[in-house]
C-alpha cells in the first residue's frame, strides 16, 4: 500500500486563515487606491460637464475623499463634494450644488448633467485595478 505524506500543510492553512482576516490597514489601502482614481475622475468630468457662465470651478475642487470608516457592513471610504460656499448672503453646501448639477432641477430649468456617475462608470475598472495592486502587494508580502 502507498503512503501519502504532506509537508507544509499547516503553514498553508495558516496563510489562508490570515487572508480570511485581511488587516484593516490593507482594506484601507485598497479603498484609498480606488478613491484616488475616482476622485481624479470626478474632478475631471465635472470640469468638462459643469461649465457655464456661473461656474467658478469650485465644485470640481470640492471633490475629496473621506477617511476609511468601519460600520456594521464592513469598511468604506466616500468620495464626495465637501465644504460650503457663500452665495449672496447664504451658505450652501457644495454637496447640494453638486446634487442639483448631477440630477437637475426641472422647476428651475436646470438640466441634469450626471458628471459624477459618468466618471464612476468610466473609471470603474481602473479603480478596481488600483485596489487589486494593493491587495497583490499584501499577498506578495506573505509569499502567496
Amino acid at each position: 500500500m502507498g503512503r501519502l505524506t504532506v509537508n507544509g500543510i499547516d503553514a498553508l492553512s495558516d496563510d489562508f486563515a490570515a487572508l480570511a482576516r485581511l488587516p484593516d490597514s490593507v482594506i484601507d489601502g485598497i479603498l484609498d487606491a480606488e478613491a484616488e482614481v475616482i476622485t481624479a475622475a470626478q474632478r475631471e468630468e465635472i470640469e468638462k460637464q459643469w461649465r457655464g457662465p456661473h461656474s467658478l470651478g469650485i465644485s470640481s475642487k470640492s471633490i475629496k475623499k473621506g477617511k476609511a470608516k468601519k460600520d456594521k457592513d464592513g469598511r468604506s471610504l466616500s468620495v464626495y463634494p465637501q465644504g460650503t460656499r457663500k452665495r449672496g448672503g447664504q451658505t450652501t453646501r457644495n454637496a447640494e450644488i453638486a446634487f442639483i448639477n448631477e440630477y437637475g432641477a426641472p422647476g428651475r430649468h436646470i438640466a441634469a448633467r450626471p458628471a459624477i456617475d459618468a466618471a464612476n462608470k468610466k473609471k470603474e475598472k481602473e479603480a478596481i485595478d488600483a485596489g487589486e495592486r494593493v491587495y497583490n502587494q499584501f499577498l506578495d508580502s506573505r509569499n502567496l
